[in-house]
């Protein structure tokens, strides 16, 4: 019996492991089907990060134009995209094990808490999509992530691409009628 339990707790502590999750939401009533051109807006104010803001940009460019929307001017465009993002240093790690066996005369128990002093730091990006018309948020999407040690440019073009594009997975495609 015990052989088959190694093997289901490694399973469920593998389960517990989370992988980037994202929160969207947005407004049911408002017409998406209707939009065709966007335009990206960079309200991003934090300027350590300049060549990862741009990275961004790009990566939304691509990933909007890839569903079929076509990127303009500001001033031309039917929406606009915004995006925010924040890091927070040292986040606190809150991992927590625990592993129990025993019969109906004995046990046998081993349990690890939470580790002191280790920690990481945690990055936010957030994006919006507004009616340009009225600047009210139709569409959003969230995402909360451990921040990788990222060692080249390429690595770097590489994450944002794949993190905008899990963003936005479930922004619509534009029909084309």
């Amino acid at each position: 019996m015990y052989r088959y339990l190694l093997p289901f707790l490694l399973l469920l502590i593998l389960s517990g492991c989370s992988s980037k999750k994202v929160d969207v939401d947005y407004d049911s009533l408002f017409q998406i089907s209707s939009l065709s051109t966007f335009a990206v807006v960079n309200k991003n104010t934090n300027k350590l990060y300049l060549l990862d803001n741009e990275r961004i940009i790009d990566a939304i460019n691509r990933e909007m134009e890839s569903k079929g929307y076509t990127s303009v001017s500001v001033d031309k465009a039917e929406f606009h995209i915004t995006f925010h993002s924040v890091i927070k240093e040292d986040v606190p790690s809150n991992v927590g094990i625990g592993l129990g066996l025993g019969t109906f005369s004995s046990g046998l128990g081993l349990s690890l808490g939470t580790f002191h002093g280790f920690s990481s730091d945690e990055g936010n990006l957030l994006i919006n999509m507004l009616d340009s018309s009225t600047q009210k948020i139709f569409w959003q999407a969230t995402l909360k992530s451990k921040i990788k040690e990222l060692e080249s440019p390429q690595e770097r073009i590489e994450y944002f691409s794949k993190t905008v594009a899990t963003m936005l997975e479930e922004f619509p495609v534009r029909s084309t009628k």
